[in-house]
């Protein structure tokens, strides 16, 4: 296929999937990107299910995508965000979105790249001012009840995090502090959010945002950052990405989980495995009342067998009392703490019915059921109103469709005139002759030789006759 422009420079019109196949030819065909050797810095590394890799080549502002089969990666050295590499292969072109890739055949490392060194330097100092030390660690609260999420509204991590918090633990009331978490003004954001998030009467404060690209994640390892999330007054847990590779911020966080899911599943408990745990701790307490009631009633009978006083029951009533008043207190204990656990729930119950969605969805049905009253009445009047301009059109209608026919069968008949008066017969009726040599209508006496047998059509028949003589007018010559 070329592509070219017509007579009057318009480019030429192909479809997508020509133009990719176009360049795909181009690129294979280029002896010089057949085996190229691309000097860069790994980048959004990633293994696939079946052991292809997937990663990017970062250069300043430059990104160019690779690819790896299983077979060939089997081959390659340990690779990591952040090192630098030379890789070997061919230029393609990735159809499917329509993108330039890098099918790499061999890897060789070359050290360590600009933005890992970076990473490295700044871990460095901030690990000598003790910002990652664990004795500064706070811990996280086993039954929070208000999270300050530190994310972006939109970031799929943020998302899937309010998403699972809500199914396991409805009671926990979620303050947003809404900040980018990639691009060149991120960092100064989050700081932001960060500070607004200390200010928050909340249990814990998320820092949160899904996978990327290793530098779009490296926005949490800016120093800045790093520092808000070791200064802030909640303790935090940091959840960035779905990578192996940890963020500076999470070094500084009280506590690291490796995904948005993975933090809300920590901090949100299932409410019915709550529930059963109570019931459990409950059951419990009541089976180890009964138990010690049992052994006291034991050991007070082994003492009355073994007593060899002449008036056991002098011996036995001190024993006795204090053993009522012990069943008691004892009885007394277990209700009071049966008691304090029943408020306890009852509690938990009010907070979930205060937050019960039918409420809610009851209000909005009676809305709703409003809104489509005046909807219906609406539609009518609407109805009405077309039924009434469609009988008036129609009305008007009737009349301008016969007056169009009418001119349309004028026009008609004088085409029919005028175009019955330009037929051929019509001329033939006038006079005039139509000649044919062989079949073809002759126009030029030069077509006809001397003695050659011309027929003559005229309006009523055919002539033949002999070609004698031809004369070709001076001023019809051509040239």
């Amino acid at each position: 296929m070329m592509l070219r422009l017509d007579a009057a420079g318009a480019p030429q019109i192909v479809g997508v999937k020509r133009l990719t196949e176009y360049l795909r030819r181009k690129l294979e065909t280029d002896d010089h990107l057949r085996r190229v050797a691309v000097r860069g810095e790994l980048s959004n590394f990633r293994v696939m299910p079946r052991g292809h890799l997937g990663f990017d080549l970062k250069e300043n502002d430059a990104l160019l995508s690779c690819f790896a089969f299983a077979d060939d990666a089997a081959r390659f050295p340990g690779l990591r965000n952040g090192i630098a590499v030379v890789a070997t292969g061919s230029v393609q072109l990735y159809a499917a979105r329509s993108t330039c890739q890098l099918l790499v055949r061999d890897i060789r490392l070359e050290g360590v790249g600009d933005i890992q060194q970076l990473f490295e330097e700044r871990k460095r100092k901030l690990a000598a001012e003790g910002l990652f030390d664990a004795e500064r660690k706070r811990p996280i609260p086993r039954y929070p009840f208000r999270v300050a999420l530190v994310s972006s509204r939109g970031a799929n991590g943020a998302i899937d995090f309010e998403t699972i918090l809500r199914a396991r633990a409805p009671h926990i009331a979620v303050a947003w502090c809404d900040t980018s978490v990639q691009g060149p003004n991120a960092a100064g954001e989050i700081v932001g959010a960060l500070h607004r998030a200390s200010s928050l009467d909340v249990d814990v404060i998320v820092v949160t945002r899904g996978g990327g690209r290793f530098e779009d994640l490296f926005v949490f390892s800016d120093e800045g950052v790093v520092r808000a999330v070791a200064r802030a007054r909640h303790p935090v847990v940091s959840a960035i990405g779905h990578t192996i590779d940890q963020q500076l911020c999470d070094f500084a966080a009280d506590v690291h989980l490796e995904t948005p899911s993975a933090a809300a599943r920590a901090l949100g408990p299932d409410l019915h495995e709550l529930r059963a745990r109570i019931d459990d701790r409950l059951g419990r307490l009541r089976s180890d009342g009964r138990r010690t009631l049992q052994r006291l009633g034991a050991r007070f009978e082994l003492a009355l067998m073994r007593s060899k006083l002449s008036d056991p029951a002098l011996f036995l009533a001190p024993l006795a009392q204090r053993l009522a008043e012990t069943e008691a207190a004892l009885g007394a204990r277990s209700e009071n703490g049966l008691q304090r656990r029943r408020d306890a729930l009852r509690a938990l119950e009010r907070r979930l019915d205060a937050r019960d969605p039918s409420r809610a969805l009851a209000a909005r049905g009676t809305a709703l059921q409003a809104a489509r009253f005046r909807l219906d009445n609406a539609i009518a009047a609407r109805f009405a109103r077309s039924a009434r301009t469609v009988s008036e059109a129609g009305t008007r209608l009737l009349p301008a469709v016969r007056r169009l026919s009418e001119r349309s069968q004028q026009r008609l008949s004088l085409a029919s005139a005028h175009l019955e008066g330009k037929s051929p017969e019509a001329i033939l009726q006038r006079g005039y002759a139509i000649v044919e040599h062989r079949g073809r209508i002759v126009r030029d006496p030069a077509e006809v030789t001397l003695g050659a047998t011309i027929v003559a059509r005229v309006a009523r028949g055919t002539l033949s006759a002999r070609v004698e003589a031809t004369h070709v007018d001076d001023d019809q010559r051509i040239g």
